[in-house]
């Protein structure tokens, strides 16, 4: 929260204040933030992209809301990609701080309800998401939107590729660990590049 004048928690991360908006009103309130060019432009980028090692293995998402700290600007793209990749799993997990996923339902769509809000703390969420993987039956692949190093033994498993929310902030074990990397940063560029061509 903002004290003496500085920009509060919200300004930085979401167009209103989830607070404000009762919850059966959640829809409308996104309804009324309006199209999305960049987000669409993303969404149909990802659509395609080969992401997946298509072996036949059940098709693992797990997303750390944590790490998709983004402007205001940008998160809502950025979850149109979750969204989106998330249509093509097999099975989805979402797991973030209370506040990451207060920011996230909005823009998560039919899996919304799926967000597992964790309590603060080193790594709460990354262990629920390593919970949720651990109840899908081999052989599985794992599609991971964090860069945190604890998910490198998924890739005991089978393939893992890392959808990162920016590669500077990559682990190195997490990128050793990984049978694709993709920058969601890199994907953002290029998708703002279709909008202007």
């Amino acid at each position: 929260m903002g004290l003496g004048g500085a920009p509060g928690e919200w300004d930085d991360y979401e167009w209103f204040r989830l607070e404000d908006v009762p919850g059966r009103k959640v829809a409308a309130a996104v309804a009324e933030a309006g199209p999305d060019p960049l987000s669409d432009a993303l969404r149909l980028l990802v659509r395609d992209y080969p992401v997946w090692a298509g072996q036949g293995a059940s098709r693992v998402l797990l997303v750390d809301l944590d790490n998709l700290r983004a402007t205001r600007e940008r998160l809502r793209a950025r979850l149109a990609v979750v969204v989106e990749l998330a249509r093509q799993a097999d099975h989805v997990a979402l797991a973030g701080q209370i506040g990451a996923v207060q920011r996230s339902r909005p823009w998560l769509e039919e899996f919304a309800d799926r967000a597992v809000a964790v309590a603060d703390g080193a790594d709460v969420a990354d262990f629920a998401l390593l919970a949720a993987a651990r109840t899908v039956a081999d052989p599985v692949e794992f599609l991971v939107v964090s860069n945190d190093g604890i998910f490198a033994d998924l890739a005991e498993r089978g393939d893992v590729t890392i959808l990162s929310p920016g590669i500077d902030a990559l682990s190195e074990r997490l990128h050793g660990a990984a049978s694709l990397l993709v920058d969601l940063a890199v994907l953002e560029v290029e998708a703002a590049r279709t909008l202007t061509s």
